[in-house]
């Protein structure tokens, strides 16, 4: 089949699905293209001279169409706009590839919009996934924001996405009620699918010698337990929460208790972590290098939203906790544990619950387990040809 998967934007060396998953669908043999505008990831955010600037580089690149790995990557003029990012020239590129299948990011982001509108025309089939989780989309409460959301659909042209597409995959219970409430997506048209992991990178097979020496150089004794957060450091993501319940404990006498910050973000809410007690910043990597630091820590923390490092975490083999709001059954169960949400005594609390490494391990062997046997990017990437090619052998609409 030809697959072209739609992304609003593009970073290379990140651990996001559109890096990912068109490789594992070439490596099933399909020819696959990467259709994405020239902007980097969250270009968009206010905060990208500070947060991402170092890592990514320039918020706009080069426009273009480059071979990779098991697929092709074509870059469009995009451009920003109260609606999201918009590609240029993106109908015209469908028309050019007469792909079998397209494959989108979100329902509500303009380029869907475009696939929806052309669907017909081209003859692809359309698939869209969702990440619209609870903890970043809030539900309109009043008649203001209720019509900001209906123009802004009506707008982007969620109905004829809604029309246009075989299948919705929200990746949690929470993404999938949002959807089909405050969307209008039929419930019979969803299918829950989790994120995926690159097993090749992130597994429980470490490193001693890379583990040690990189806890040396951060000064991490061997009976430290080290929590780690990785991401953005904003407050919708809640990295202080973490580093306010380190402080707490310090504050109690648990001075072996440290946390370790791999992102970057705002100076001002930088500076708020590493003022509290046992914390550490560290700048962004390589996903290759992330998988090293999960194998040198003990917990994985993520305070609020969301984040695919959790599943790169438990595949990685680290236990984590998460807020008690989250639904992803993937990330819960025996291989973590929830804390009340934005309360850092409560997080401290479950901290202390996970000193004992022989519980920590046999936490960390289930997810590493589960991510092994269900949460590949390999094993998502069979289940969708699978829907891909039963579409394809019904009569289209």
């Amino acid at each position: 089949m030809k697959i072209a998967i739609i992304s609003d934007w593009y970073s290379e060396n990140m651990g996001y699905a559109e890096n990912f998953l068109p490789k594992a669908l070439g490596r099933l043999g399909h020819e696959v293209h990467l259709l994405t505008s020239n902007f980097q990831v969250y270009a968009n955010s206010p905060s990208y001279e500070q947060t991402y600037r170092s890592k990514l580089g320039d918020r706009q690149v080069a426009e273009g169409i480059w071979n990779k790995e098991f697929f092709t990557l074509h870059r469009l003029r995009g451009r920003i706009s109260p609606l999201g990012v918009h590609v240029d020239g993106l109908a015209f590129l469908l028309r050019q590839l007469k792909p079998d299948i397209v494959y989108c990011f979100e329902i509500n982001s303009p380029a869907t919009g475009v696939a929806a509108r052309h669907r017909k025309g081209i003859g692809y089939r359309l698939f869209c996934e969702s990440r619209l989780h609870g903890s970043v989309f809030p539900p309109p409460s009043d008649i203001l924001s209720r019509m900001k959301l209906w123009l802004k659909n009506s707008l982007v042209g969620v109905a004829a996405v809604i029309d246009n597409v075989e299948l919705f995959y929200p990746i949690a219970p929470d993404v999938q009620r949002i959807i089909t409430r405050y969307f209008g997506v039929p419930k019979d048209k969803c299918s829950l699918s989790s994120l995926a992991v690159e097993t090749d990178i992130f597994s429980p097979k470490r490193d001693a010698a890379k583990v040690n020496a990189f806890r040396s150089r951060l000064g991490l004794s061997e009976g430290d337990l080290v929590c780690v957060y990785t991401g953005r450091f904003t407050p919708e993501k809640g990295p202080l929460v973490l580093a306010k319940a380190v402080d707490l404990l310090h504050r109690q006498g648990n001075e072996e208790i440290r946390g370790l910050f791999v992102g970057d973000g705002e100076e001002a809410y930088r500076n708020q972590i590493s003022e509290c007690s046992g914390c550490i910043i560290h700048p962004f990597v390589q996903p290759a290098e992330l998988a090293n630091i999960f194998h040198s820590a003990d917990i994985g923390v993520w305070p609020l939203q969301e984040s695919t490092s959790q599943l790169d975490a438990m595949a990685c083999g680290l236990p984590i906790i998460v807020n008690d709001t989250v639904e992803d059954g993937m990330r819960l169960g025996e291989c973590s544990l929830t804390y009340k949400k934005d309360d850092p005594e409560d997080l401290a609390s479950r901290i202390l619950e996970l000193r004992d490494r022989d519980r920590r391990a046999a936490m960390g062997r289930i997810a590493a387990a589960r991510i092994a046997d269900h949460g590949s990017w390999d094993a998502l990437a069979r289940r969708r040809v699978y829907d891909f090619e039963v579409a394809r052998t019904t009569v289209a609409a």
